[in-house]
């Protein structure tokens, strides 16, 4: 009898100069899991804002491609392997956007947000700059920043929806219509939003999106996927039963899925 669907789409590998672990190791994990479907979300080469090299170059894509064809070879049967990309979204870098995601046959395309302005309000190394201005004004800037990556068209799926908590620095006042602004966005775009279990790991302690952030999400009918955001083969998967019953007691009953960029749907599986 076959496995009742399951897929973690947020993957990193050695191939992302920040993680570690080999395709292979990811792929071994994921099946001992149980899961049906993974796939692998690479960072794609666009022009950075700092110094630190966290996405492949175009020589270094065409090889994370074909290693990707030969463990779907290998491993087909077992599990359903998919390509996938994670693109920031950077505005004025739209040349480069529409490059990097044309360069290859993607099943799915994340949009991502790791940047406010040149600084990297997700590393631990550019903490201070949380401390130059309010955080209920960088919160807004973060979720203007992800509605423009909605708006723009180019991706699939918002991957971590509000990382900017990451380390849980609490605005200070209330930002629910930011946040507001950006799930019509996405709806209006008629885009998937990860649930990311990667939070859990992190100060905030929760998955992205937080549960009142679903909940608007669910309001406005928008499709969701789920992503562990691994870095190291051990976090596959990781957290996904509690996160799939929570999806499932807000409401949803399907979960999106991914083929040449076509979003299809399957049951919801706890």
């Amino acid at each position: 009898m076959p496995l009742p669907y399951r897929a973690d789409y947020h993957i990193h590998t050695k191939w992302c100069c920040h993680a570690t672990g080999e395709m292979r190791d990811y792929v071994e994990v994921a099946i001992a899991r149980g899961l049906t479907e993974m796939g692998f979300a690479v960072h794609m080469p666009i022009t950075i804002a700092i110094p630190e090299k966290l996405y492949l170059s175009k020589s270094q894509m065409s090889l994370y491609v074909d290693e990707l064809r030969r463990l779907q070879d290998e491993f087909a049967g077992r599990i359903n392997l998919l390509l996938g990309g994670e693109c920031d979204h950077a505005p004025g870098q739209e040349a480069e956007i529409e490059d990097a995601i044309a360069s290859c046959p993607f099943d799915y395309v994340y949009g991502s947000v790791h940047f406010i302005d040149g600084w990297a309000h997700d590393c631990p190394d550019y903490c201070d700059c949380w401390e130059t201005e309010s955080v209920a004004s960088i919160y807004r800037r973060y979720y203007e920043l992800v509605s423009a990556a909605a708006d723009s068209g180019y991706y699939d799926i918002i991957a971590h929806f509000d990382l900017a908590k990451k380390f849980n620095y609490q605005p200070e006042e209330d930002v629910t219509d930011a946040e507001a602004a950006a799930c019509d966005a996405v709806a209006k775009a008629g885009m998937t939003v990860e649930i990311s279990t990667g939070g859990f790991a992190k100060p905030v302690g929760e998955q992205y999106p937080s549960e009142r952030i679903l909940r608007m999400l669910k309001e406005r009918d928008v499709p969701i996927c789920f992503g562990s955001d691994s870095h190291e083969p051990a976090r596959v998967g990781e957290r996904f039963d509690d996160v799939r019953q929570l999806a499932r007691d807000i409401g949803w009953t399907t979960v999106a899925r991914y083929n040449a960029r076509e979003r299809l749907s399957e049951p919801l599986n706890v």
